[in-house]
């Protein structure tokens, strides 16, 4: 095998692993035990912390306990941070982070959770399809609140109706992965990965011509109750708008556990994100902390990957004074720090060398 072939190989091996992982968190949300067991080899073992045994056992334990308490409300597992090391061809150890989030009822009271932590998976091919078997789950760094505001809507993750079942989900034959198809399907993915990320970067910098060109002409958009048009959304309802009139101090937008199912030149991508949303009002400066999942229809118009409608959800949220920042609580020097900022003034126009809307 020539040497760009064995790393096309490769590419498609960690777009699939990441894959798999992103399906295991999904699973975990939508509190289906079986849709879990389904992604681990039969047998695997799952150490856990509240429980260590085989992935069936583990499943039964989540069954009659956590996913049946009515303490344990709305969960998203954020998964970032792949590293993947191949011991074989079908064979490879992976680390990669979490941030999980839980909603819990204890007492009189309700409690979001934010868990830190990683997962220490080794990960097998098994006729043609990567599953898990074993994962430890590392425990890094927790923290809890009394809940803000009412609980949102804590149903299963929501999933795209009629879309085509990928081969994993079909049990089809996997494409053989130094076919064109297999080189063509990974640059597509990619190409759509971008895609979100540079949607996320327009919000964040304000930048309204990048966010318009993430879109096809006609595209819609469902939006903090908006339903229309997305230029309509992004020209004139949204934060950056020209006209908003919001106290948005900053924005930031994490995405990942992107899961793309393509159908030739059309795609039902869903993603998970956390959004920040910095306000200042009244003298008092508060931070917004929304977790949600973005669920995008794009399709390829002459040969460019663009959005022809999005639907937003919004899983979970939260909002608590700012409180000092981190680099005046240890005695930094604020003016010696390159920070974000809407406009082109913020380092990355300057780092990238292009001027916004590129």
């Amino acid at each position: 095998m020539s040497r760009a072939m064995a790393a096309v190989e490769t590419l498609l091996a960690c777009q699939e692993i990441g894959e798999l992982l992103a399906r295991r968190g999904r699973a975990a949300d939508a509190k289906d035990p079986d849709a879990i067991v389904a992604e681990h080899v039969p047998g695997s073992r799952d150490e856990h912390g509240i429980f260590g045994g085989t992935i069936e056992e583990f499943a039964d334990y989540l069954r009659h306990n956590n996913y049946s308490d009515g303490r344990y409300g709305p969960q998203r597992h954020t998964i970032a941070n792949l590293l993947v090391d191949f011991d074989s061809v079908d064979s490879a150890r992976v680390e990669s982070y979490h941030l999980a989030y839980h909603r819990l009822v204890l007492g009189s009271g309700e409690y979001d959770v934010d868990i830190g932590g990683r997962y220490l998976d080794v990960c097998e091919r098994l006729d043609g399809h990567w599953r898990l078997r074993s994962r430890t789950v590392v425990y890094d760094w927790s923290r809890s609140f009394p809940a803000t505001g009412d609980q949102l809507p804590g149903q299963p993750a929501k999933r795209f109706s009629g879309g085509r079942m990928t081969n994993h989900q079909a049990g089809g034959e996997a494409t053989s992965p130094d076919s064109t198809a297999a080189v063509a399907e990974l640059v597509a993915k990619h190409e759509i990965t971008e895609l979100l990320y540079r949607r996320a970067r327009a919000g964040d910098r304000r930048d309204l011509a990048l966010a318009l060109s993430c879109y096809h002409p006609g595209a819609t958009e469902n939006h903090e109750g908006f339903a229309g048009t997305a230029a309509d959304f992004i020209s004139e309802v949204s934060m950056i708008s020209p006209d908003s009139t919001a106290p948005v101090n900053g924005l930031w937008h994490f995405v990942s556990n992107v899961l793309i199912e393509l159908d030739g030149d059309r795609a039902e991508v869903e993603s998970y994100h956390i959004a920040l949303v910095i306000r200042q009002e009244n003298g008092v400066e508060t931070q917004s902390r929304i977790g949600g999942r973005y669920l995008d229809k794009m399709e390829r118009r002459e040969g460019r990957w663009g959005i022809a409608h999005r639907d937003v959800v919004f899983d979970w949220s939260r909002v608590d004074e700012s409180g000092r920042p981190y680099w005046d609580l240890v005695g930094l020097d604020e003016a010696k720090l390159l920070r974000g900022a809407f406009g082109p003034d913020d380092p990355l126009y300057s780092h990238l060398n292009v001027p916004r809307g590129s």
